[in-house]
């Protein structure tokens, strides 16, 4: 009899730190990637002037499906702008800044349709579905300053013109992260941008101007249209 009290108290005490040991070490969710570093890949091809932005990214996950993405470029000129899409400039030189607050939506079911529409979605599938992956909206602001050197078309020499502008929009977007810690994200957003601009040491007059909103490159300012289109690669940390 004792030794069936001493049986059934043994099974006891080891059935309770069974169970304790359950509650106390839950399994855990997927690791969080709670900073991602990433660099913005179509900023370097030159499109509206022939230089790169060369820039670094950082994301910050808080809590409850929302970070903070920050972004910083140093703009370095590729050589003379002459192309037909670009405005026309000697060299150019500036900074860049950036910053996103994000909500994920929880939904990491790509929508086959939108590959068709966007195709870097296609490199996306087969993402981790953890807090901060899957499709997200987002408030993007940004802030350039750029340093133009432009040729006179009258008169010999060159001038320069101070370019600022200041963007909001509003983005959606994916972002996939692979097992191994692979990032891709992608998005697209549309929004506002003031743009102003002034020359300095300038001779001549100038009829080149901006597209497509034909505000002039050498001074004036304004309120226009704009949209944002990224692709981020980088690494969950």
């Amino acid at each position: 009899m004792i030794m069936k009290k001493r049986y059934a108290t043994g099974i006891l005490i080891i059935t309770c730190g069974f169970s304790f040991q359950g509650y106390t070490q839950q399994p855990s969710p997927q690791d969080i990637k709670k900073t991602v570093l990433s660099t913005s890949v179509l900023e370097y091809i030159p499109f509206v002037w022939n230089a790169g932005n060369f820039n670094i990214g950082v994301e910050k996950y808080f809590s409850k499906q929302k970070s903070v993405y920050a972004n910083i470029g140093l703009i370095k000129s590729y050589g003379a702008s002459s192309g037909w899409l670009q405005l026309p400039s000697k060299s150019i030189s500036g900074f860049k800044i950036q910053l996103e607050g994000r909500h994920y939506l929880n939904r990491n079911k790509i929508f086959d349709p939108a590959v068709l529409l966007f195709w870097p979605h296609i490199f996306q599938y087969n993402s981790q579905t953890i807090e901060n992956s899957g499709y997200y909206v987002a408030v993007h602001t940004d802030l350039q300053q750029l340093n133009i050197t432009r040729e006179e078309t009258y008169f010999p020499g060159d001038y320069s013109v101070d370019r600022t502008s200041v963007g909001m929009h509003f983005n959606i977007g994916y972002q996939c992260i692979k097992s191994f810690g692979l990032v891709v994200d992608y998005s697209i957003g549309l929004g506002a941008q003031y743009i102003t601009s002034s020359s300095k040491n300038k001779l001549g007059s100038d009829t080149d101007k901006d597209w497509p909103w034909k505000k002039s490159i050498d001074d004036g300012s304004g309120i226009y249209p704009s949209i944002v289109y990224q692709v981020r690669i980088g690494w969950g940390l």
